[in-house]
């Protein structure tokens, strides 16, 4: 088998850059080959700072993913190009890590299913990156041994900065909603201290728009709330905002039978503390990259180790809706909608 896996990055802003620079320079498994993207700008970054280095750059995804030995791609375009592009690649057998949401449609994501189940082999995970993260690794590795006792309460937030540049509305009309964006990173972290085979009993949403009136328009919110009863008394609560002045804020507490467990209760970049005329002053990130830099790292390394070593990918395969409706969305022990 061969010592690294040849990957291709699809789309090319903010994030696309940040796995193919990654990929290219700090996953020593990883052979970036090619990256694609439609957009001018990004097919010109990736002409300056990746073509030097012989990686192939394309402005058409379907002559992309027919390369010779293309083995991986690494899917970061717009949402609603993540199912055309997933299912192209898994029917021609190219392993696939999709950024999430891979689709805001049901019956498109059993498309996907249904592809992936025709090629077994053929590796598909979803880029939920907290589960990287060392902090996040280390409370799991507690809550399994017992530390806090059964988990029986989250809460989970996820702050980003106030952005009036007009680039954050321009991808919000095109990111499936606050839940689908966002939430949903906690939605995943819920799941992995409870436990991938909690079921839901309820979800309740609700949320306001304070600064992007812009959203409106397709009934999103740029501050909300979101409330997920399980079966078996368990609760979890999530708060996200794009409205922050401070910085990026995420923080989640595992509150348990015995004890609880805090993860960045205190957003800081360093432990530097500035004391003058406004006070006591600690720096914070200034976005989810600068926070996760590394876990995305690891997050390539674990997939590109799952595919060379034929190992189980470290991920397996609601409440928007109830943000939309003001409805409670209730489910029944098996996890399927009333």
């Amino acid at each position: 088998m061969s010592t690294k896996l040849n990957i291709a990055v699809v789309g090319i802003g903010r994030m696309g850059q940040r796995h193919a620079l990654n990929l290219h320079h700090r996953v020593p498994r990883a052979r970036l080959v090619a990256v694609c993207s439609p957009a001018p700008h990004e097919l010109a970054w990736a002409e300056e700072n990746l073509k030097p280095d012989g990686v192939q750059v394309f402005a058409d995804y379907d002559e992309m993913i027919k390369m010779p030995g293309l083995q991986a791609v690494v899917i970061a375009s717009s949402t609603h190009l993540h199912v055309p592009h997933t299912l192209a690649a898994l029917e021609r057998g190219i392993h696939v890590l999709c950024e999430k949401p891979i689709t805001t449609d049901v019956e498109a994501l059993k498309s996907i299913i249904a592809e992936k189940a025709k090629t077994p082999e053929t590796k598909l995970m979803v880029g939920f990156v907290r589960r990287f993260d060392k902090n996040y690794a280390d409370a799991l590795a507690k809550v399994k041994a017992g530390v806090i006792g059964e988990p029986l309460i989250i809460r989970s937030q996820g702050t980003e900065k106030l952005d009036k540049t007009g680039y954050f509305i321009e991808y919000a009309r095109v990111s499936g909603g606050i839940f689908l964006d966002t939430v949903i990173h906690d939605i995943d972290l819920t799941l992995s201290f409870f436990g991938d085979d909690a079921q839901p009993k309820s979800c309740y949403a609700t949320g306001i728009i304070s600064h992007h009136h812009e959203m409106k328009e397709w009934g999103d919110a740029d501050n909300a709330v979101g409330v997920v009863e399980f079966w078996g008394g368990r609760i979890a609560h999530y708060y996200h905002s794009r409205t922050t002045m401070h910085g990026y804020d995420n923080c989640t507490e595992i509150v348990g039978r015995e004890g609880k467990i805090g993860i960045g209760l205190v957003p800081t970049v360093n432990k530097v503390q500035v004391y003058g005329k406004d006070g006591i002053v600690q720096e914070v990130f200034p976005s989810w990259i600068d926070q996760y830099k590394d876990a995305f790292v690891t997050e390539m390394e674990a997939f590109t180790e799952a595919i060379l070593e034929g190992k189980e990918l470290p991920l397996k395969l609601e409440a928007a809706e109830s943000l939309n409706s003001g409805q409670k969305v209730e489910f029944d022990e098996r996890g399927e909608r009333k």
